[in-house]
């Protein structure tokens, strides 16, 4: 087909009524699986090939989802259906369902009661607690919307993206953060909630003794004012509302914003807007797609909800659909390994690197005889910057040993379509053929393609910008009209995300499109770089970095776990194969200068929990090269005029410049 052909073909998709791309979607589902004899595009935005995945009316139900409800009226719907199962456990303390509608309305009233006002931005800074929850319900059922702000925010976007607030919530312990900003004369009131309430013994005494001092300190600064509440007082003034509570709907009004993670464009925090229609359209599109969340199962939620994926997915979805979230604000690496074995839950979600840290710590301890049981395991999910094949095969093993053979399930999301687009499902695995792993096929009632700079759609098999198209998408980037610009064209959401569509729908995630460099009129992608280098059976992990220096921009570095530990002479032999190789790779103007070597798996980082590539990109000390069959310690060393190199040869446990 010509490209005016699928063109004219496109702007006919373009224009369908909802009944008629329902239609479509039986038709190209009948396509993708044989039942009809027809050509296929070879563009998967139009070939929709994923849906052979599903059954035959998950599209239609997709796109079925009501348009005239808000999330509170559909999630209070379901907490009284599985009215007989609790809500959430928050260390150790249930919450039922009735519990928490009875929580959710008497913050409403509080609400009510102080002036917020229908269309209203309330900021939320803190970790999700029983009461920050429903508060976020509260808000919706008002009329008003919560604003999950990022917790690394600075001072300046802070003021920025608090601009229309009169009513902000926090939590205690983090108060200095944001008390430049919530000190302001514009608040009314400035609600404060605390991370141990609901807690009990021993409980809250460890989590209150972890942080007594630091605690301590953060409330000692809150002002002594009536304008800031602590909530149990905040929720006494429920008993002076006597009006009523819930606003009626009003068509595209903002129900949720959460924070970006500022990669998309330019690294500037950005709230993303979710509408009631596009939330309840992403609980509608995980009904269709079989997403294995079931009535009575554990979910475990540890993120802030300043994240679309905790919000959704760990939160809106699991009451949704009858499950308990248990509820534990605490994400260090001990922290998950102690949640994932003493709750147990059937759910749970990750970043590639907490996942690595809990199945290394998992494989130590079962070397040393401990047994594990993973079989309630149903959906462990690998999120965020995702894994690679040899990982990911590596930790089913594990999953497999353990009594489960389920194994971990790839996902991927964006802020920008309230969270979750494309999943593995159980009976779609992904193959491991590539370097990296893929991340399932897309959502049921999501139009996908992957696109050049031109916006010409590439087919399949082929590397261009990741677009997503659906009833979830963000209204809005809060704020921020220009930027809302460079993401959405034409209701498509442009992830910057470089992916590749196969022939069965399956789609992978290669790295973001700015992470590359330009030289001799090439891009040149450092994830594919980094892949290179872990083709060396000895390379347990890479990441590659741009580091100009004065006689080189196009210098790179690299940051290398190694699989085993290495003599100064295996890592001269395996440095030279992998020069030599990078050397038949690369142009000859690029080099990957110097090696830094890291024990077990690369830092990450603990508020985003992904690899850190800003603290890696900082380092100018410690890295290794091989020079004429030696090992040398490599520096670089900053000047006015850009990085110098310095070398040290190691000789007989010796060392001299170079």
């Amino acid at each position: 087909m010509d490209k005016e052909s699928l063109q004219e073909l496109r702007n006919k998709i373009e224009q369908l009524s909802l009944e008629e791309e329902k239609k479509r979607a039986d038709y190209l589902r009948g396509l993708a699986i044989g039942e009809i004899q027809g050509p296929l595009t070879g563009h998967a935005s139009i070939d929709k090939v994923w849906l052979k995945h599903f059954r035959p009316e998950a599209e239609a139900y997709a796109l079925d989802a009501p348009t005239d409800r808000t999330v509170w009226d559909l999630i209070e719907e379901k907490l009284n259906e599985y009215s007989d199962i609790p809500a959430m456990n928050y260390f150790g303390t249930e919450i039922s369902r009735k519990e928490f509608i009875d929580l959710c309305y008497t913050w409403a009233k509080t609400f009510k009661a102080m002036g917020v006002q229908e269309g209203e931005i309330v900021p939320v800074y803190g970790p999700f607690v029983p009461d920050v929850c429903a508060m976020t319900f509260a808000l919706n059922m008002i009329g008003a919307c919560p604003y999950f702000l990022k917790l690394a925010i600075s001072p300046e976007a802070l003021a920025e993206e608090c601009a229309e607030a009169k009513v902000a919530i926090v939590y205690d312990g983090m108060w200095k953060n944001v008390a430049g900003e919530f000190t302001k004369d514009k608040y009314k009131k400035v609600l404060v909630a605390s991370v141990d309430q609901y807690m009990p013994s021993p409980q809250k005494q460890i989590v209150s003794m972890a942080t007594k001092i630091k605690a301590a300190k953060e409330k000692s600064q809150i002002p002594n004012d009536k304008k800031y509440v602590w909530i149990d007082d905040a929720k006494k003034i429920a008993d002076y509302y006597t009006g009523p509570v819930k606003a009626p709907f009003v068509s595209g009004r903002r129900a949720f914003i959460t924070s970006s993670s500022g990669t998309t464009v330019g690294g500037v925090v950005k709230g993303t807007v979710a509408t009631n229609e596009s939330a309840i359209a992403q609980l509608f599109m995980s009904d269709a797609t079989d997403v294995q969340f079931f009535p009575g199962d554990k979910c475990l939620d540890h993120f802030p909800p300043t994240a679309a994926t905790s919000l959704n997915v760990l939160f809106l979805l699991p009451l949704y659909r009858g499950m308990t979230v248990y509820i534990d604000p605490r994400v260090s690496e001990d922290d998950f390994y102690n949640q994932i074995i003493n709750i147990k839950p059937n759910v749970s979600i990750n970043t590639g690197s907490m996942w690595e840290a809990f199945f290394n710590r998992v494989e130590r301890e079962m070397a040393a005889g401990k047994k594990f049981d993973f079989s309630h395991a149903k959906v462990w999910v690998v999120g965020g910057e995702g894994t690679d094949v040899k990982k990911m095969q590596k930790w089913n093993e594990i999953m497999r040993k353990c009594g489960n053979d389920r194994g971990m399930v790839s996902a991927y999301g964006t802020s920008e379509l309230f969270a979750a687009t494309c999943s593995e499902k159980y009976d779609a695995r992904c193959p491991f053929d590539k370097p990296i792993m893929g991340v399932g096929v897309p959502y049921a009632g999501l139009t996908v393609g992957v696109f050049d700079e031109e916006g010409t759609e590439l087919q399949y098999n082929e590397r261009g910008n990741l677009w997503i198209k659906g009833r979830s998408a963000m209204k809005e980037y809060y704020g921020k009209p220009e930027l809302t610009s460079k993401v959405v064209e034409n209701g498509w959401i442009k992830t910057g995300d470089m992916a590749e569509i196969d022939e069965e729908g399956f789609v992978y995630i290669w790295g973001r499109m700015t992470d590359k460099i330009v030289a001799d009129n090439q891009d040149i992608y450092l994830f594919d770089v980094a892949n290179k280098i872990k083709e060396n059976p000895d390379i347990k992990d890479a990441i590659v970095l741009s580091l100009p220096i004065k006689y080189d921009p196009n210098n790179l570095v690299a940051h290398i776990v190694w699989e085993d530990k290495l003599t100064d002479e295996e890592k001269i032999r395996i440095l030279s194969d992998i020069k030599k190789s990078l050397k038949e790779y690369l142009p000859s103007s690029v080099t990957v200068s110097a090696y830094s070597e890291h024990d077990v798996m690369l830092p990450y980082s603990p508020t985003t929990l992904k690899k850190d590539k800003n603290k890696m990109a900082e380092e100018r000390k410690g890295y290794i090269q091989v020079i004429a069959g030696k090992l040398y310690d490599v520096d670089f060393l900053p000047t006015e005029e850009g990085c110098l190199t310095s070398f040290i040869e190691h000789t007989n446990g010796k060392s001299r410049r170079r």
